[in-house]
């Protein structure tokens, strides 16, 4: 019976088989799977044949079915990349989506929320992951650059600069006294930001704290809040504009992984180029001269130099060779898990960074002496739906941070290095002793590593809970949401310096002697407190989002405090009370209202609280109906504008400065009064600087209009923008003040100065077949002015300071060299000096034949500031590029660092280090060609360092900033491994500067860490 049933089996199977392949092979049997990079289903996308008309989509198991046996298929979903995929054969597809590089939601994070981009009326700019995530480098602001219209950056050290000093005074009677006036400290040392010209308050996930050591691939986006509407909530710190960070959310799915380990390479850019030995003693020689005294070295020692035929007696230490290394290491790993169900959702985020400074080290040495940070970062977020109505969001932010520099300092050893000479004294003597001199005794090797170090370490906690409650069932739209956050944050230090003895070694007569130089200073073991802080922040609002057939309404009722309190200190507490509404009619009319009462418990009582309002409008001239008939190529035409009058306070408020302080003086060196017969000092308080019962915050007067547009299909996105920012009442110390009270004037609310400028920001993003490409561009010009600042009289136009750009600088005109010593009598001059030949002559401007106060003038550039970016970039079939340009134009740079512009400069009774620059000095020979002054070597000759316009150089420059290029390993191979993507990526930052005036880098200054330029590789693997 059992064999009967096994041949009827058999001989059904051998019939149905062909069956079944015939019906494969039938049009519409083509089947496919489309997954992102986690190989999670991409529900929902869209599925067609290339030139039909039917299409399918994409079910909840990422299955496909479509009629087709020949042809390409398309298949496209919002936020990926589009793909193309040509029919080969019956078998089934296996497709996955790439994200696009620059997304276009239809909602954009906002302040305290999200809003439509297709209502917006402000002007904000938003990056997201893909662009911040190419950049190798310890922070996120290093992503910035060249990114957003109105967000200008420059770098200004190529390091952390860690705080090692400690938080309190110390009383002999008392013991510690903590330090009053603390401001928040921030991790971003490195990188300076202004938006539209003014430092933007940085909001992390709803919360006002200055982080930037965020990994950028924890990161969902960046914007900038640049109107007044946007900002108003803020009250009293509404006027500087918001760095807005969305970290990543939990998301509903099964559970997505993600790894990233890379590491780099980093190298030191436009390092300044000593002169050697020989040639330093050269022009040391004829600097003294110069200045009519005797020359220091012979012939002898110009070929003993340069032939080093006497290298203890005669030494050319190149030292930045000597202690700087060619390259350092950058490591960083990442590791995201995020997922959940209907009910409950979460995310972790786990980064380690490790970055190695320039620094030589001893291989000796049982502890690390070279610049060091290590750190490490958690980001936890669960969000729960306790019932249909009410969510519950907790997330838990902590960081440590350690690092590490030498205990010289890391600061000291860089001034050291600027200014000493190549042949100061040999890096060893023969004896194997180190080398150094009676005036130079403490040698540089040996401070870089054998100095001990000093270790700084941080703590930061931050925790997160929000509520929310869905009132719909009462009201339909309302909606209750409350938040808090507790933060706590610490910094101390470790000081385990030391200093070694230096030996000056002198050859006479054949016979060789040490002499001791300096002190030596045991190894210290000092707890350093540096910084303390505890940080509270809670809100409540009700909120109402309705829509009623063409008119969508939004209202917002919104209370919040923010509590800080610094090393102990007395708590500064801002509240704001709020209320925001928005109205649209038919998706083209805009309007929105925002009204704000803040007040700061650090201003006198009866002066806390301040009143500050917003208003915008828009309309979408694309969605009128007379425009339908350009509805296939023009999406959007939107016009808006907003204006605004917003506040500056509580982080410039100072220190209660509106009751008057006073400070204790103990009589060591000479106390408040003197008593008795013999007049001895007496202790005693003293008035410090006056108080200003009348201080305010400052106010801003807001106007911004723009346009948004978008183009063939979206593809061509449009945004442009004008703002006129004029501040009031601005803290300014009286320019009309006089000292016969014999204590310092407070600041006042008395300034006022105007911004305003234009952006523009450009993208496109296309394909042809399966090659995707875009290009997004932006570049932003800024004026400033100095209408009102309170300034002396002036009685000569060109002194005036009001009326100037910002910050202008003032000095005098050079006019060129002296050329003969009867043109220098014959001139105008500083009043001491007698010049020569060769120096500076400047301009007489009031012709009375003195140069002074009167004949200084502006010497910085009127040109408005243009800064820019342009990113552009393409995938193809798993291969992606990327590139970034960047630059600014109408910059200047002031750079009289006369280590290097003029050489020789004093230091502890000897002859400073001198630079390539000096070797155009002017001499009788190159009167005609000189670009620098004549040389000396006298200390107490300052002629040529007045300030003046010979110092002012072209800070324009342009650089390719970053270079990313990746590839996504085939999706049939990942799917043998039960991956859902590997990636292996390559990137660098730096690559290339084009500069004005390139003996400097043109953002990093000289004796600064330098800029770095990283070459950095990595993986990355999604399942």
């Amino acid at each position: 019976m059992f064999n009967h049933y096994i041949k009827r089996y058999i001989f059904s199977l051998a019939i149905a088989l062909p069956a079944l392949s015939a019906y494969a092979q039938q049009p519409g049997a083509l089947t496919g799977r489309v997954t992102d990079q986690f190989g999670q289903p991409v529900t929902g996308a869209q599925v067609y044949l290339k030139g039909q008309p039917d299409t399918t989509r994409v079910d909840a198991a990422g299955e496909f079915k479509l009629a087709a046996t020949a042809g390409t298929v398309v298949v496209i979903a919002k936020g990926y990349q589009t793909i193309e995929r040509p029919i080969r054969d019956q078998q089934p597809l296996l497709l996955r989506m790439e994200d696009a590089f620059i997304p276009a939601p239809a909602t954009i994070p906002v302040l305290y929320g999200e809003a439509a981009t297709k209502s917006l009326t402000g002007a904000v700019g938003t990056v997201y992951t893909n662009q911040l995530s190419t950049t190798p480098a310890t922070l996120y602001a290093y992503a910035l650059p060249g990114r957003l219209a109105g967000l200008y950056t420059q770098q200004t050290s190529g390091f952390r600069s860690p705080g090692t000093a400690d938080n309190f005074d110390i009383d002999i009677f008392v013991g510690n006294i903590p330090k009053s006036g603390a401001g928040e400290p921030s991790d971003n040392t490195e990188m300076g930001l202004s938006l539209r010209g003014q430092t933007p308050v940085v909001i992390v996930d709803g919360v006002q704290r200055d982080v930037f050591s965020i990994d950028p691939e924890n990161i969902e986006s960046i914007s900038v809040l640049k109107d007044a509407l946007s900002t108003v909530l803020l009250g009293q710190r509404s006027s500087r504009g918001v760095l807005l960070v969305t970290t990543k959310r939990a998301k509903a799915g099964k559970p997505r992984l993600s790894l990233t380990a890379q590491t780099g390479i980093q190298e030191s850019l436009k390092m300044p180029k000593p002169l050697p030995s020989w040639q330093y003693a050269y022009l040391l020689n004829e600097a003294l001269m110069n200045d009519g005294k005797e020359p220091l070295y012979k012939e002898a020692d110009f070929l003993a130099f340069r032939d080093k035929t006497s290298p203890y007696t005669h030494p050319d230490v190149n030292w930045y060779d000597e202690i700087l290394r060619s390259s350092a290491p950058l490591s960083r790993y990442n590791l995201n898990i995020n997922g959940g169900g209907n009910v409950a959702r979460y995310s972790v985020s786990l980064n380690y960074t490790d970055q190695e400074g320039m620094f030589r080290s001893s291989p000796g040495a049982s502890y690390n002496t070279n610049a060091r940070l290590k750190r490490y970062l958690i980001n936890a977020d669960l969000d729960v739906d306790v019932t249909e109505n009410l969510g519950i969001g907790m997330q838990l932010f902590g960081r440590l941070q350690e690092g590490t520099q030498p205990g010289a300092g890391m600061s000291n050893i860089l001034n050291t290095l600027l200014t000493l000479p190549n042949n100061a004294y040999p890096v060893r003597n023969i004896n194997g002793s180190l080398g150094g001199t009676s005036n130079l005794d403490n040698n540089l090797l040996s401070q870089t590593i054998n100095s001990g170090y000093i270790q700084d370490n941080s703590k930061d906690v931050m925790a997160n809970i929000s509520l929310r409650y869905n009132l719909g069932s009462w009201i339909k739209g309302l909606s209750l949401k409350g938040s808090g956050n507790i933060a706590i944050q610490s910094a101390n230090a470790i000081d385990r310096s030391k200093r070694e003895l230096v030996y000056r070694m002198v050859v006479t007569q054949g016979d060789t002697l040490y002499g001791r130089a300096g002190q030596a200073v045991s190894q210290r073991n000092n707890f350093i407190s540096v910084f303390n802080a505890q940080y509270l922040f809670g809100q409540l609002s009700l909120n109402y989002d309705r829509q009623f057939g063409d008119h969508g309404i939004n209202a917002m009722v919104l209370a919040d405090q923010r509590q800080t309190i610094y090393n102990y200190d007395l708590p500064g507490r801002s509240t704001n009370i709020s209320g925001k509404a928005a109205y649209n009619y038919g998706g083209r009319y805009f309007l929105e209202g925002a009204l704000n009462r803040s007040g700061y418990n650090r201003y006198r009582p009866d002066r806390q609280w301040g009143t500050f309002f917003a208003a915008g409008a828009g309309w979408d001239i694309a969605a009128e109906q007379f425009m339908k008939g350009a509805s296939g190529w023009l999406q959007q035409l939107k016009l808006r504008g907003t204006y605004g009058h917003t506040g500056n306070g509580i982080d410039n408020s100072g220190y209660y400065i509106w009751r008057q302080d006073f400070s204790e003086d103990n009589g060591v060196g000479g106390g408040i009064y003197e008593q008795g017969t013999v007049r001895s000092p007496a202790p005693g308080f003293r008035e410090n600087a006056l108080a200003n019962p009348n201080i305010s915050w400052e106010n801003a007067r807001k106007l911004d209009v723009g346009v948004d547009a978008s183009l063939f299909g979206g593809r061509l996105q449009i945004t442009a923008d004008y703002y006129h920012d004029r501040y009031e009442d601005l803290l300014q110390i009286r320019g009309k003040s006089i000292a016969l009270s014999g204590a310092a004037y407070p600041p006042e609310n008395i300034g006022t100065n105007l911004y305003e400028g234009g952006e523009l920001t450009l993208t496109y993003q296309g394909r042809i077949n399966d090659f995707n490409y875009f290009i997004t561009a932006n570049g932003s010009l800024e004026r400033t002015e100095a209408i009102y600042m309170d300034e002396q009289r002036r009685d000569y136009e060109w002194n005036k300071r009001t009326g100037q750009p910002v910050g202008m600088w003032f000095g005098y005109i050079a006019d060129g060299f002296f050329q003969s010593a009867e043109e220098a009598r014959g001139s105008a001059v500083i009043a001491g000096y007698k010049p020569l030949p060769g120096d500076i002559r400047y301009k007489d401007l009031n012709g009375d034949g003195v140069i002074d106060q009167f004949d200084e003038a502006p010497i910085g550039t009127n040109k408005p500031r243009f800064y820019y970016g342009a990113t552009l970039g393409f995938s193809w079939k798993g291969l992606e590029a990327s590139m970034l340009l960047q630059g600014v134009e109408n910059r200047m740079n002031y750079v009289a660092n006369f280590a290097t512009e003029a050489g020789f400069q004093f230091v502890n009774f000897t002859y400073g280090q001198a630079y390539e620059q000096i070797t155009g000095r002017w001499t009788p020979e190159t009167a005609a060609t000189a670009t620098y002054p004549r040389l000396t070597a006298d200390a107490n000759y300052n002629y040529n360092k007045a300030m003046s316009s010979f110092w002012v150089r072209d800070g324009s420059y342009f650089r390719l900033k970053n270079l990313h290029v990746a590839y996504n390993l085939p999706y049939r191979w990942m799917q043998r491994l039960h991956l859902g993507s590997v990636k292996v990526f390559a990137n660098a930052q730096n690559l290339f500067t084009h500069a004005g005036y390139d003996f400097i880098d043109p953002e990093v200054g000289i004796g600064a860490y330098p800029i770095q330029r990283v070459i950095n590789t990595g993986i990355n693997l999604k399942f």
